[in-house]
């Protein structure tokens, strides 16, 4: 393709929508195979995915919030956990951090576990954020999707709406996601409403007011959206998967080969890292008995 097709930056846009990334900076065989395997049957939940996983939990379930954990070492009976509430000791654990985490120092690790931390590294995580205008106004037609000048490397996505709700859904990835992290919050949403106006007339900015948003890439224990592995590297995401010593398993989205950067596929991941401990445990019964 030739550098100054009229279409590069419409690709370039919508790559930033569905990786975070630019098309020179993700794998071609990793979009392929969560292309084959996506059924575009992305549902929304009125009360919001976080609400729908939270009340998917057992009642009786033990979870404690506001508790990062510092470092992992092995232990004569699995595993010490140090977190700022004091150390755990387990005789499995499941990890489900985000690989810009996993790659960095927040956790220190033991070395042998340096293939996987080399394989987060492969996984980098993209940038995408969402903003969120109060937009009560019946020029807005609710439930409908709007995307700025395919010819802005800046374009954003727009949500008008959702649910008949009084707001509009803007949804910045790459390039535009990059403004809210390098420009900071009010520059994301001058340039929403930039676009916004483009759309509707300049009379739309008395109709609307920002109302909230997110911040990964600025949040130390995330640190940007979704993995998409480099050019080259779609298998780090199989290696990343693997059990340490039958004792530390990996899950989250990064980890799944196919519907990575899903909720489904992170719960998927972690269903799979579950039945792997589960498995493991038993055996280590069965050798002791």
């Amino acid at each position: 393709m030739s550098e100054d097709a009229p279409w590069n930056t419409y690709i370039r846009s919508i790559c930033g929508f569905s990786n975070g990334v630019s098309p020179d900076r993700m794998s071609a065989k990793d979009y392929l195979a969560y292309d084959a395997a996506c059924s575009y049957r992305n549902w929304r939940v009125p009360s919001g995915m976080g609400t729908l996983i939270s009340r998917s939990l057992p009642s009786h379930s033990a979870v404690s919030l506001s508790t990062p954990v510092t470092a992992i070492a092995e232990d004569p009976q699995g595993l010490r956990i140090a977190t700022a509430k004091g150390d755990i000791r387990a005789r499995t654990a499941i990890l489900t951090v985000s690989t810009k985490v996993l790659a960095g120092d927040a956790i220190r690790l033991p070395n042998d576990l340096d293939p996987w931390l080399d394989a987060a590294s492969h996984l980098p995580l993209g940038q995408n954020e969402k903003l969120f205008l109060l937009a009560n106004d019946p020029l807005f037609v609710s439930e409908t999707h709007l995307f700025a000048d395919p010819a802005n490397p800046l374009a954003c996505d727009f949500y008008i709406r959702p649910f008949g709700r009084p707001v509009i859904e803007c949804y910045l990835g790459g390039d535009s996601a990059r403004v809210m992290s390098e420009d900071g919050l009010v520059a994301a949403f001058t340039l929403a409403m930039d676009q916004l106006a483009d759309l509707f007339g300049n009379g739309v900015r008395s109709k609307l007011k920002p109302l909230a948003n997110s911040n990964w890439s600025r949040l130390d224990r995330i640190g940007g959206a979704y993995s998409s592995a480099l050019p080259g590297r779609s298998g780090a995401r199989s290696l990343l998967a693997k059990s340490w010593k039958e004792r530390l398993f990996f899950a989250g989205e990064a980890t799944n080969p196919d519907d990575y950067a899903t909720a489904h596929g992170a719960h998927a991941s972690g269903a799979r890292a579950a039945n792997e401990a589960i498995a493991a445990l038993a055996r280590h019964r069965d050798v002791a008995a």
